[in-house]
């Protein structure tokens, strides 16, 4: 299955990005929208039966965002909520910092909050080193969400040892989603993805096995990018 992250549309009303994502919804080939940072996504919003992920953090309730962390049950609440009243397929979240935990606690922790969920969670990997799932060394043995760009700046824009390490941890049979975004291999920056891209080819043999989403958009879709982006470019 193939999404669109509001990661790589937002800072646009929640029934705008929605409007795009219906919009690309043929030429990108999506089953998905994965609710993320970026738009303000209430759990009251009409998501007019959309196939959805929720990415981290993501829900809000009015202006009050609703963390969701593996370590705090109450927190699980909210989520659990909106799952039961909506197409979720799945949950993905960011791993804690090293320091707050040990893996063995990390794992206990998110294999009960996705039986309180009742879908499939997965853990992302991380580009900086202080947390859990930022190298072969610190992964914990749980499902993962391979990112792509972060894994480029395990490399510093190394695309070679880039999709290297991607394709190893694919065989791992650990991965079970992957985010598509693009950076110079410095910062997590959410460029929009060349044509010449290395993962170009792997997308729809990918998406057959894993969920698969476009955190940053293809570049010939440039003119739906998050509304911070453009912006940001012509400062430059």
């Amino acid at each position: 299955m193939k999404g669109l992250s509001i990661t790589a549309i937002g800072l646009r009303s929640i029934a705008d990005c929605l409007d795009i994502f219906k919009t690309l919804e043929n030429s990108l080939q999506l089953d998905f929208l994965e609710l993320a940072i970026g738009s303000n996504c209430d759990v009251n919003f009409n998501y007019q039966n959309t196939n959805l992920i929720l990415h981290d953090s993501c829900l809000y309730q009015g202006y009050f965002r609703c963390k969701l962390d593996p370590f705090r049950p109450k927190s699980w609440y909210d989520y659990a909520k909106f799952i039961d009243n909506n197409y979720v397929i799945a949950v993905s979240l960011h791993p804690p910092l090293r320091k707050y935990c040990s893996q063995k606690d990390l794992e206990m922790a998110l294999v009960k909050m996705q039986d309180a969920l009742k879908v499939p969670v997965y853990l992302e990997v991380m580009p900086s080193s202080e947390y859990w799932c930022s190298s072969f060394q610190s992964l914990v043995n749980f499902p993962l969400l391979l990112d792509v760009s972060h894994v480029n700046i395990w490399h510093q824009g190394n695309s070679i040892q880039t999709k290297k390490t991607c394709l190893s941890l694919l065989q791992s049979s650990q991965v079970g989603a992957i985010h598509l975004s693009h950076n110079a291999g410095k910062a997590d920056t959410h460029d929009l993805i060349p044509q010449n891209i290395w993962f170009q080819d792997y997308i729809e043999q990918w998406s057959e096995d894993y969920l698969v989403t476009y955190e940053s958009l293809p570049i010939e879709y440039a003119m739906y990018e998050r509304l911070d982006k453009p912006r940001k470019r012509k400062i430059k």
